[in-house]
């Protein structure tokens, strides 16, 4: 699969799964209004397109819940904000410099 080749569904679909209730986003179903396609989430997290009845992964995924200290941004935008130093603590922190010696 080249780079091109990867499925970005489009944001209104993140958003919609994403204003669920957490323990209701694992197979729910929306038709976006951008690119008329069906799509769900799996029991991984990933948001899928469905083509024929087949799941085909996005790059997209649902976190089962952010690092503490993060606020959900909503309306045109998408992602989370958080101070620098509290990303830092939680999440680059940990991508192994413990391991090293």
């Amino acid at each position: 699969m080249t780079v091109g080749s990867y499925i970005r569904p489009p944001d209104d679909v993140y958003w919609h799964f994403k204003r669920l209730k957490t323990d209701s986003q694992v197979g729910a179903e929306y038709t976006s209004w951008e690119d008329g396609c069906l799509y769900r989430v799996n029991s991984a997290r990933r948001i899928c397109r469905v083509v024929d009845g087949k799941d085909e992964t996005t790059i997209d995924s649902l976190p089962a819940r952010f690092p503490a200290g993060a606020h959900v941004l909503t309306g045109s935008g998408w992602g989370f904000h958080m101070h620098i130093s509290t990303f830092y603590q939680q999440v680059i922190a940990r991508s192994g410099v413990k391991d090293r010696k």
